[in-house]
């Protein structure tokens, strides 16, 4: 991992000015984070900087720093938070967070672009991932789900069963490159990021739609086994457009 700061000059302009959005939380999620910001402000008490949501379980937790005893103390603490429904919270520093977005940039750009601040002041402001760390870590994971689809069909023996259980394990990984590719593309839309971004992609509409409401309704991924050729095609067109915004 490089250490050097976020470079915001020429090469490394915001590509979306860093707008962000709120993410929604119920009652019972906004409870258990505000008691997970009580556990940590007391293990770090002065150091704790902020808590932020970025998702209905997961959170970041900045604070200037980190020892062993710290580690230690939370661990004795953990097993309240997964009882609550919270997973672990990635700790880090502000230093951390600012250093390493060009090695994260997919995680911490969506982490920017929609969160809940639970409590303190995140290191947001300013904050954006470079737009050709942002590409090429969506060519990675675009290839990387082709190479699995790939993999997965041939491992399926063309069993009916594994090739509908290799469809709905798709489904998440599918989504969050969509979405992802839908930040390089300048135009997530809030309401339905995925589908918006397949639209700028070619992927055909009806397809997506499809495999994105399999992961509500597994039953239903049996039925897309058939469209798997046309899945394959378009996971390749997918990675194909992205790759050629890094050659353009």
């Amino acid at each position: 991992m490089e250490s050097r700061r976020l470079n915001v000059g020429q090469a490394g302009l915001p590509y979306n000015e860093s707008v962000s959005s709120t993410l929604q939380l119920g009652a019972a999620a906004r409870r258990a984070f505000d008691r997970l910001a009580g556990d940590l402000k007391k293990v770090f008490a002065q150091r704790f900087v902020s808590l932020v949501a970025s998702g209905a379980t997961s959170s970041l937790a900045f604070v200037s720093s980190i020892d062993a005893s710290d580690l230690q103390a939370l661990a004795a603490l953990s097993e309240t938070w997964h009882r609550d429904g919270l997973d672990t919270p990635l700790l880090l520093t502000p230093d951390e967070f600012s250093r390493s977005i060009d090695a994260f940039p997919v995680e911490y750009q969506a982490a920017i672009d929609r969160h809940a601040v639970i409590a303190g002041t995140p290191p947001f402001e300013g904050m954006a991932a470079d737009r050709n760390d942002l590409r090429r870590a969506c060519e990675v994971q675009a290839k990387s789900h082709l190479l699995h689809l790939r993999q997965g069909w041939i491992e399926a023996h063309g069993h009916r069963a594994a090739l509908a259980s290799l469809v709905l394990w798709s489904v998440a990984p599918l989504r969050a490159l969509l979405e992802n590719v839908g930040r390089l593309q300048g135009a997530v839309d809030e309401g339905n990021a995925a589908v918006a971004a397949a639209q700028l992609t070619g992927f055909p509409a009806d397809l997506c739609a499809a495999l994105l409401a399999a992961e509500g309704a597994p039953a239903s991924a049996e039925a897309l086994v058939p469209r798997l050729p046309e899945y394959l095609a378009a996971a390749e067109q997918l990675w194909r457009t992205v790759d050629a915004r890094g050659r353009a």
